[in-house]
This record gives structure tokens, sequence and C-alpha cells, in this order.
């Protein structure tokens, strides 16, 4: 459980807890749980049995906004019904900053051998566990430690971009085969793989010469009574914003 609320934010960004604790409705008050949770301003949302016992085993937390139109559908391929709600988000403010900040694990740095090892090597003797819940709890503490000593959390700057205008969904497919075309010829070095990311290439840009210029054509004769929105329009023209930084995020 420390694990759990060592992660939860501090701030008002929406959480939702969603968890199968095996407490029945005589335990739940009594178990100290929902004081807890309550300290970390996750409000408790009561609905019907969710087991086909009669008890209300599995149990939904929500901050800031609580949980509507709770619902629960039995299954005949489990125990545990489907439990449905409904979650009203809080518009967030917009950002105005340019750049964005992203926490991430570069996973592609490590091996599976390299995490299996140190994984088993801070794992207790077999013979010492004993009940599932703290089995359980073991091995997701010593996978949660070998992510940190192997793969720590680290902070990336990534710039805003805004999308071109003028990239129709079509355009945007066809990027997507000239990227996938490049990558083909890359890994297969084939003159006909050349020759076919060289055809995509050039109708690719003779494509966004054509929406680029439908798209600006349109916006100054819209504009044409307007000399400020010309300006503008210019300038943006002249003075293009520098792209983005490449990234190369992992997660």
């Amino acid at each position: 459980m420390d694990t759990l609320l060592s992660v939860f934010p501090s701030d008002s960004t929406p959480l939702t807890v969603l968890g199968y604790f095996n407490l029945p409705s005589d335990k739940l008050h009594s178990s100290g749980l929902l004081a807890l949770l309550n300290s970390f301003s996750l409000s408790f949302n009561s609905c019907p049995p969710t087991h086909k016992e009669g008890n209300v085993l599995d149990l939904v937390f929500t901050h800031p906004s609580p949980a509507t139109d709770m619902t629960v559908t039995p299954l005949h391929i489990s125990n545990h019904h489907l439990v449905s709600f409904t979650i009203t988000l809080p518009v967030l403010p917009k950002r105005n900053s340019q750049h964005l900040s992203l926490t991430c694990r570069n996973l592609h740095s490590i091996s599976p051998s390299s995490v299996a090892s140190c994984t088993l090597s801070s794992l207790p003797d077999h013979e010492s566990f004993s009940s599932l819940p703290l089995d359980s709890d073991t091995l997701l503490s010593s996978l949660s430690s070998t992510m940190g000593l192997l793969c720590p959390l680290s902070t990336i700057h990534k710039k805003n971009s805004t999308t071109a205008p003028w990239l129709s969904d079509v355009l945007r497919n066809n990027r997507r085969e000239l990227r996938s075309a490049a990558r083909k010829w890359k890994k297969s070095k084939l003159n006909t793989e050349l020759l076919s990311y060289r055809t995509l290439l050039s109708k690719f840009s003779l494509d966004v010469t054509s929406a680029k210029t439908s798209f600006y054509k349109e916006k100054l004769e819209t504009s044409a009574q307007d000399p400020r929105k010309l300006h503008n329009i210019f300038s943006s023209l002249l003075n293009p914003p520098a792209p983005p930084a490449p990234s190369s995020l992992t997660a």
C-alpha cells in the first residue's frame, strides 16, 4: 500500500483507483482504508454488490470528481460483476509554454536478461514465500527496485509543435507511406526500394507544395480587406518558427 500511495499526484490531477480489496461490507469501515484514502482526497464511490455472494469487493475511488451512474453487470465467466461508471474530467487551463517536460524510462537501454537477473537476485529464498498477496507485493517491490537501478526516471524537455494546417488526412497517409518506404530501403538497400522511395518523395513534395499554395491563397483572399491579418500572414511566411528539435523519447 505504501508503494501505491507514493505515486499519487499531490496536485489536482484527476485520479481513479480501481481495485479488488477483498473487504466485506462489515470490515470496510473498520479496516481504516476509507479514512486513509480520504486523507489523500480520494472519495469512495459506493455501488451495488460486485460479487455474486453479495459483497462489495471491487472498490472505486476518485479524485477530484466523483463517479456517477455506478452499475454492475453479472458475468458468466467470473464471480465478480462488471462495474461501469461515468467520470467527469475537469477542464484544465491551457498552457502557454512552448516546452513540455516528459518523465520516462528508456527501456531500450536495458535487456530482458539484466532485468531478470537483477530482480531474481533481490528476491528472498523461495521457502520464505507464504501467501499470494505478500508474494505479489514482494515481486512488485523487486521489479520497482530493478527499474530504479537499471533504468532510472529521466526528464526530457520537448518543444511543442503545431500541426501544419495544410496537412490533410490524405497527405498524412502519404507521409506515412513515404516513411515506410524509406525504412524499407534503408533495411534492404535494394535499388527497387530506392526507386519506389524516390517516386513517393517526388509525389509527396508536389502534393505538399500544392496544398500550401491552396491554403495560403484562400487565406490571403479572405484577409484581403484586413491589413493586420495580411501583415501577420506575410510575417509568418518570411519568418517561420524554428523546427522542433528531434526527439528520441522511449518508454
